[in-house]
């Protein structure tokens, strides 16, 4: 397949985020959200991974970009999923980043309770592991899964933006990077 990857790169709290869509008959897809992380930024991933993709924008994706940045400033914001290239994840990936996604603004869910939501026997680590490649991370909000101990686990932005997007959201996290009394979903 010969498709060309587009992408976008916007400011944001965190440093950089970058869009990498397709456009095939003139539908667009998205499918990838890049978040800057500690050690590297979103614009050395696109680089890396991402090396021939081409730097533009349309009117779709400046939207979307746009609802990334308020999110991520704590507005409550509404994403289109049909925009999203869930095509590329395997189906188990897709089951545990739907049950993600129904998790609501306010609320947290471990990666064992989402693993028991979904089906999947003792899943904790395999829900973690589809979260931690996410591709669509803040549109799918998987910020919200946490460890069973209350700890924040890991978040491809780095634990310092997961836990502001919790406290965005109402969520209280102790010194020791716990959620203190969770609203648990699922």
């Amino acid at each position: 397949m010969n498709d060309l990857n587009y992408y976008l790169l916007e400011s944001c709290p965190f440093g950089a985020f970058g869009i990498i869509w397709l456009e095939r008959e003139g539908i667009i897809k998205i499918h990838r959200i890049l978040l800057a992380k500690d050690n590297k930024s979103a614009e050395q991933t696109i680089q890396h991974v991402y090396n021939n993709a081409i730097s533009t924008s349309n009117a779709l994706i400046l939207r979307q970009a746009k609802l990334i940045q308020g999110f991520l400033l704590g507005q409550v914001v509404h994403f289109d999923l049909n925009l999203l290239a869930f095509e590329q994840c395997t189906p188990f990936q897709q089951r545990v980043l739907l049950a993600e996604k129904d998790i609501p603004r306010g609320y947290v869910s471990t990666y064992g309770r989402i693993a028991q939501y979904a089906g999947i026997l003792r899943g904790a680590r395999a829900v973690g592991h589809s979260l931690a490649t996410n591709p669509f991370p803040v549109i799918i909000p998987c910020h919200r899964a946490i460890r069973s101990d209350n700890s924040l686990g890991g978040y491809q932005g780095g634990i310092r933006m997961k836990a502001t997007l919790l406290e965005f959201e109402g969520i209280k996290i102790s010194k020791d990077g716990k959620v203190i009394s969770p609203n648990y979903y699922y």
